[in-house]
C-alpha cells in the first residue's frame, strides 16, 4: 500500500486538478491514501530543486507527484507531473480524470484564497475519552435521578471535555423497558447537550465493564433462570435469615468472578440499596482478588441523613446547622447500623466575618457529611450536651442503646422510590469527593476496616471515613462511639466471618492503626 504525495502551488490549475482527483479517489476507495504539500510560488522552485537533488531525480514540474510506503523510511518512487500521475491512476484504478477548463480555473482561484489555511500545519485534535460509568440493577425512576445527577457532576468529568458515558444494565429482562425510559428521559433533559449517546443499555455486566471507571451495583436484581447468578437481594416474606444470607453470598461470589475477569484495574466499585451491604462488600472483597481493596465502597451515610429531621425537632436546632450523624456497624443482616447521635456536629458561635455566609458555608452539603470536628472548635460543637435533654433519642426503656431503624417501607412504588433519594444524594456526594481526590470532609461509608476504632480487621464496616490519596479510609481522628456499640459490632461480625470463612484473604500481618480518639467536651 502506497501513500501518494502531491506537491505544488495552490494557484496552479494542474495542482488543484490533481488534488481534486485524489480527494475523489479517497472518498470512493477507503484504502487510497494521499498527502498534500503546499508551497508559495516564490519558494516552490528552491524547495523542489533541493528535494529532487536529495532523491537524485531530474525533473521540474508543478505539481510534483511521487509515492512511498507509509510509516516507512524507504525511498520515494517518482511518478512525475500531472500527466504521468493521471496515466498512473488510469492504469491502476481505471478512473476518468478529465475536467472542464472553467472548473479547473475556479478550483485554482479557490485554492489561492485558502492559501493561508493550506500553509498552516493541521494537527489532529485529540479529545479526552469520556468517563465511563456502569450501573447494574438500575430501577426506574430512582436510577433516573442518579443518572441525571452523575451526568452533571463536574468532578466526574474528564479533563479536556470528554464528558461522561453511562451504561445501564439489569439482569431481569422485564426491566428493560425501565432502562429505555431512563435513556429517553435523559435524551430530552435540558442539561444534556450530547444527545442520546450519553446513555446506553447493555445486555451484560461484561459489556458494561469495558473501559469502565465507576461500577455501581444497586440491590434490585432478580433471578430469571437457573443460569442467572443475580437474583433479588432483598429478603422475601417469611424467608429464613440463613437462606437469605446464603443467596446474597452466592450472588456476590458470582459477581466477584466476573470482576476478576473483566474489571479494569482503575475501576471503582460502589454498592448501594442493599440490606446486607457490609456482608456483600466483604464477600466481594474476599473473592474479587483482581480488584484493588480500597476500590470497594458502600453507601451508608443516608441512614444518618434521614434522622436529621428527628434530631432537629428534638433539639430545636435547624437542620441547616446540623451535620449528618456518624453511622457505625456491619450494615445489614442481624447486625444493624447504629446512628451516633452524640457525635453529631452543629454550628455555634459564628464570627462577624461569617455572618454574610450561609449556615453550611464550610461544607458543600452539610446534610450528607460528618464534618471534621477538629477543624475549628470555636464554630462547631458536639450535640451530646444538647442530647442530655433528649435522651429518648438514644436510650430505650431498658436503658440500652437503640438501633435506629431508618428503613421506610410502603406498598406504593412512588413512595419507595422517594425513600431512596437520600441514598442517591449521599452516593453522588461520595462519588464527587472520590474523583476529586482532594477531599478533607468526613463521610460515613462502608469501607475495609484496618482496625481503627477497635473494629474487626479485614471486614467491611460502616464508619466515619475520609479521603487519603484518592481512597476512602477510616478517619482515625474521629471519636469512636460508646464501647457497647463497638462490642456489639465485634460479636456479630465475628460470628458472620466465622460462618462464611471471611477475612482469610487479609489474614496477614498488617500494621493496624491505634484508636485516635480526641474527645472534646463542652
Amino acid at each position: 500500500m502506497f501513500t501518494y504525495f502531491i506537491a505544488g502551488v495552490p494557484k496552479c490549475q494542474d495542482f488543484g486538478h490533481a488534488k481534486l482527483v485524489a480527494e475523489k479517489l479517497r472518498l470512493s476507495l477507503p484504502s487510497f491514501s494521499y498527502k498534500i504539500i503546499v508551497k508559495t510560488e516564490e519558494e516552490y522552485q528552491d524547495w523542489m530543486n533541493k528535494f529532487c537533488l536529495e532523491q537524485k531525480w531530474k525533473i521540474n514540474k508543478n505539481p510534483l507527484v511521487w509515492k512511498r510506503v507509509p510509516n516507512s523510511n524507504g525511498s520515494c518512487h517518482l511518478i512525475g507531473g500531472i500527466n504521468e500521475f493521471f496515466d498512473h491512476l488510469i492504469e491502476y484504478y481505471n478512473v476518468d480524470t478529465r475536467l472542464n477548463k472553467r472548473i479547473k480555473k475556479q478550483i485554482a482561484l479557490d485554492n489561492e484564497e485558502r492559501m493561508r489555511f493550506m500553509l498552516t500545519e493541521q494537527k489532529p485534535v485529540h479529545r479526552a475519552l469520556a468517563r465511563r460509568v456502569c450501573i447494574t440493577g438500575a430501577a426506574y425512576p430512582s436510577t433516573c435521578y442518579l443518572v441525571s445527577e452523575l451526568l452533571q457532576l463536574k468532578q466526574l468529568q474528564t479533563e479536556g471535555g470528554g464528558g461522561i458515558n453511562i451504561s445501564l444494565h439489569h439482569k431481569d429482562s422485564n426491566n428493560y423497558g425501565d432502562l429505555i425510559r431512563i435513556k429517553n428521559e435523559i435524551c430530552d433533559a435540558e442539561f444534556n447537550v450530547r444527545g442520546c449517546s450519553v446513555v446506553t443499555v447493555v445486555n451484560s455486566i461484561e459489556e458494561g465493564l469495558l473501559n469502565c471507571d465507576l461500577f455501581i451495583v444497586i440491590g434490585s436484581m432478580k433471578r430469571q433462570s437457573l443460569l442467572s447468578f443475580y437474583f433479588d437481594l432483598r429478603r422475601e416474606e417469611n424467608e429464613d435469615q440463613y437462606i437469605w444470607t446464603n443467596r446474597n453470598f452466592t450472588a456476590m461470589k458470582s459477581l466477584a468472578s466476573i470482576l476478576n475477569r473483566h474489571c479494569p484495574e482503575r475501576c471503582k466499585v460502589l454498592l448501594m440499596g442493599m440490606d446486607l451491604l457490609c456482608f456483600n462488600l466483604s464477600v466481594l472483597a474476599e473473592n474479587a482478588e483482581k480488584v484493588y481493596l480500597y476500590n470497594f465502597v458502600g453507601v451508608t451515610g443516608h441512614h444518618g441523613m434521614v434522622t436529621l429531621p428527628t434530631i432537629s425537632q428534638a433539639t430545636s436546632i435547624p437542620i441547616s446547622d446540623l451535620h449528618c450523624p456518624p453511622v457505625w456497624g456491619f450494615d445489614g443482616s442481624a447486625a444493624a447500623q447504629y446512628v451516633d447521635f452524640k457525635h453529631v456536629i452543629y454550628h455555634c458561635g459564628r464570627s462577624a466575618t461569617d455572618l454574610d455566609k450561609p449556615d453550611n458555608y464550610d461544607c458543600e452539603d452539610a446534610a450528607t457529611v460528618v464534618h471534621n470536628y477538629s477543624a475549628d472548635r470555636n464554630k462547631h460543637k458536639y450535640l451530646q450536651s444538647v442530647l442530655l435533654q433528649s435522651e429518648s433519642l438514644l436510650m430505650g426503656d431498658n436503658g440500652e442503646h437503640n438501633v435506629v431503624n431508618t428503613s421506610i417501607e410502603s406498598s406504593a412504588n412512588v413512595v419507595c422510590h422517594l425513600c431512596s433519594l437520600p441514598e442517591i444524594r449521599v452516593a453522588v456526594r461520595m462519588i464527587s469527593e472520590w474523583f476529586k481526590n482532594d477531599s478533607r470532609t468526613t463521610i460515613s461509608a462502608a469501607v475495609f476496616s484496618d482496625g481503627t476504632f477497635g473494629l474487626p480487621f479485614g471486614m467491611f464496616i460502616s464508619q466515619p471515613v475520609c479521603m487519603e490519596n484518592g481512597e476512602w479510609k477510616p478517619n482515625f481522628d474521629f471519636p469512636s462511639p460508646d464501647e457497647t456499640i463497638i462490642n456489639s459490632i465485634l460479636s456479630k461480625v465475628t460470628e458472620i466471618a466465622f460462618d462464611y470463612n471471611l477475612g482469610k484473604r487479609f489474614n496477614i500481618t498488617y500494621p493496624r492503626r491505634e484508636m485516635g480518639i480526641e474527645l472534646y467536651d463542652e
